[in-house]
């Protein structure tokens, strides 16, 4: 069984309704036997482009219904799936391109200037298809025209569980990205399990909120909605305004929403939440970054019926490898919970060795939704994968009832004066702050020190802070050791991966240092 199984569930006697809506985007709404039709039509207009099994095919589309056609036509094909993000630039979209050796682009016409029409820097792509062109572009073909002539007949499926099927390149927060190989099991490890974890069936109705081309956008419950019967409610890329987005949970009766720390805190600070209907709400998905103690005790301030669900998770594993249920997300605030069904997960320390309660280490996981390695990179697998555990380079401890916290990244972990000092303990403080809407802490070099810390913050619109207010904050709750030297208060968002993830190492240089940015040094 693999994911070209799904579209042909339907013919077989699936408990699936056919007329029942799949999918819903915009004013479009797709039932079933609908989305069975549209996946057998471009499956036969790629194999007529010579799409073979195995062929890896780049797809670079901001959200709309088309990703679906898409997806389960790959996978029926045998084909191996490489998302790419629309928030991208052109250099960055050829490299994924060109790393992951893709034959085949889809792209959309609002996008067509991220791609390389003249093959001049991408000599492997042969074809470029253009979803929704409005007018003929030299050396794309039509995604519409090829499916007006395709026939909607099913094709044979060419697909196995262990075979690839999705190149997910991560979010690049530390330089070059790296293709995440998944295979059509791994995928459905981590789909099933969702379906078991949080009881999904054919009632579902899920609001997909992040980009499909992340890792986030298929793989945290849309495909368990599908597989069950539900419906999924695809938000549109960009653009994002609160109130539309209540509007749209209350008009289409969710039960579900993944909502990142980010997008979280703009929900629970909206003025105007208290006018929506969100009694179909069953409870809210956060990740991606630790969520701030402030945001989670904020939430259930402003919505106190509606379970807060913290989960972490990898592109290169269960997308919800931990999480922590609702019955204990007062109890245990701050905690990413415990491990999903079918993952095993440890703390270690450098030698793989489980500390103990209280200890910070390394998160370290084995499941059957584990990739198999980074396409085209031997030796980062190899110091990923260690005998049959994946390395995630997250920094966590445990207490004595085994629930974990998330404390940051191994990578952005520095030493100052002999101490470790860990980031997100410290953007954790600022964050309390009610004017602070960003926050982050990076190391920097220092003669006296080894390293100390700069916190880079931005204020809420319409908000002023000072370099003390910050420091104050820090003073009165941290460890001296612990409390940055360094403070930059500035007004431009924090730069993030399509993912939400804050880019560490592009969020101040030196130079900025006091000159276009409000800087301080404390002796």
């Amino acid at each position: 069984m693999d994911f070209s199984y799904f579209v042909r569930r339907l013919d077989i006697g699936s408990y699936i309704q056919p007329e029942k809506e799949a999918v819903i985007f915009k004013d479009e709404t797709i039932t079933y036997r609908e989305l069975q039709q549209r996946v057998y039509k471009l499956s036969n207009a790629l194999k007529t482009l010579g799409l073979q099994k195995g062929d890896r095919v780049a797809v670079l589309l901001r959200n709309r219904s088309e990703w679906f056609d898409i997806f389960f036509a790959l996978a029926g094909l045998g084909a191996v799936l490489v998302p790419v993000n629309f928030l991208l630039k052109k250099k960055e979209v050829e490299f994924i391109v060109n790393d992951s050796e893709a034959s085949i682009m889809l792209i959309e016409e609002a996008l067509l200037e991220l791609a390389d029409l003249e093959r001049k820097s991408t000599p492997g792509l042969r074809e470029i298809i253009c979803v929704g062109c409005k007018a003929p572009v030299a050396g794309v073909r039509s995604y519409r025209a090829l499916m007006e002539v395709a026939r909607p007949e099913p094709v044979a499926p060419a697909a196995d569980l262990d075979d690839l099927f999705l190149f997910q390149y991560t979010s690049g927060t530390t330089g070059f990205p790296k293709g995440a190989m998944h295979t059509h099991g791994t995928l459905l490890w981590n789909s099933l399990q969702q379906v078991a974890d949080f009881h999904v069936g054919p009632n579902e109705r899920y609001l997909c909120m992040p980009g499909l081309c992340w890792v986030a956008g298929f793989h945290d419950f849309t495909l368990a909605a599908l597989w069950m019967g539900g419906t999924v409610v695809v938000c549109p890329s960009g653009g994002l305004d609160m109130g539309d987005l209540l509007e749209l949970m209350e008009k289409e009766s969710i039960k579900r929403v993944l909502l990142v720390p980010t997008i979280l805190k703009q929900v629970v600070d909206y003025p105007e939440l208290d006018r929506f209907n969100l009694d179909a709400l069953e409870f809210v998905l956060t990740g991606a970054e630790p969520v701030p103690v402030s945001v989670i005790e904020k939430f259930n301030q402003v919505l106190p019926d509606i379970p807060l669900v913290q989960a972490y998770g990898l592109s290169e594993c269960p997308t919800i490898a931990l999480y922590l249920p609702e019955k204990d997300a007062l109890r245990k605030i701050g905690s990413a919970g415990k491990p999903s069904t079918n993952c095993e997960l440890l703390v270690v320390d450098e030698n793989m060795q489980r500390v103990g309660p209280g200890v910070k280490g390394e998160i370290i996981i084995r499941s059957p939704a584990t990739m198999k390695g980074y396409w085209n990179k031997a030796e980062a697998t190899e110091k990923t994968l260690t005998e049959g555990w994946l390395r995630t380079g997250d920094l966590a401890e445990y207490d004595d009832e085994g629930y974990i916290y998330i404390v940051g990244r191994k990578k952005e972990m520095f030493i100052s004066g002999g101490l470790n000092i860990y980031p997100a303990e410290i953007e954790n403080v600022i964050l309390k702050d009610s004017r602070v809407a960003e926050a982050a802490v990076i190391a920097m070099v220092d003669e006296k020190w080894g390293e100390v810390g700069c916190a880079v913050v931005v204020p809420k619109e319409g908000q002023t802070m000072t370099n003390d207010d910050v420091r104050q904050r820090c003073m009165a709750e941290l460890a001296n050791y612990k409390v940055p030297k360094v403070y930059v208060i500035r007004d431009e968002p924090l730069p993030r991966t399509a993912s939400g993830k804050i880019k560490k190492h592009e969020v101040v240089h030196l130079q900025d240092i006091g000159r276009s940015v409000r800087s301080s040094w404390c002796a």
